[in-house]
């Protein structure tokens, strides 16, 4: 049973490349584990629980995985989207996913068009094995982190953003008009709290 404001919280291990097993450690405990689609069996291969496997299934029809299988029908968006919207009927408003990385061009950017069509009250995190992703929108209100001087970052507007706002570091916005572009690339914090805040949907991307 959740206390108060306690927030449901899902690990979703996608088919792409293996992540590294320090950045498997880095999460601590991967409880509740959800596959989607064939990434159960490589979740598996690493000797973890997956709890439930949901997507089309067409990537693990023929391997005999140990958790329950739930087909999801809809041809309208891919396997990630569709497990985030089902998993966020059942409560789960937090997101970490892993095994991002790597696959075909039109995968890699459906990671992103996933950040972008999932409701916008839902927290979401992409770790790959160099970097970890945070999604900011404007249900976020102000997004807060606390990162050491001089560490790297980079922030796109996934969607287009009449105001976007970027403080606690080495290059900031104050209300700017930023579209998707190269203008957040490569930015250093300052130490200390890094605050964004925008009207659009915002990838922060700090580089490990």
């Amino acid at each position: 049973m959740l206390k108060g404001s306690e927030k449901l919280r899902a690990f979703l291990w996608c088919n792409g490349d293996i992540p590294t097993s320090e950045m498997i450690n880095s999460l601590g405990d991967l409880t509740p584990l959800f596959g989607v689609d064939g990434g159960t069996k490589k979740a598996e291969s690493y000797g973890f629980l997956v709890e439930e496997t949901l997507g089309d299934l067409d990537s693990i029809k023929e391997y005999e995985s140990k958790s329950e299988m739930n087909k999801l029908n809809d041809d309208s968006c891919s396997d990630l989207t569709k497990t985030i919207l089902e998993l966020s009927k059942r409560g789960y408003t937090v997101f970490d996913i892993l095994g991002i990385d790597g696959g075909s061009p039109g995968h890699i950017l459906g990671i992103w068009g996933t950040m972008v069509e999932s409701p916008l009250q839902l927290e979401i995190r992409l770790h790959h094995n160099n970097a970890t992703s945070y999604r900011i929108t404007p249900k976020n209100n102000e997004f807060q982190i606390n990162l050491e001087k001089n560490q790297l970052f980079s922030v796109y507007a996934l969607t287009g953003c009449e105001k976007i706002s970027v403080k606690g570091a080495q290059w900031e916005l104050d209300n700017d008009l930023l579209n998707l572009s190269t203008r957040g690339l490569h930015n250093k914090a300052n130490g200390g709290i890094l605050s964004i805040k925008g009207d659009g949907i915002i990838a922060l991307i700090i580089e490990h």
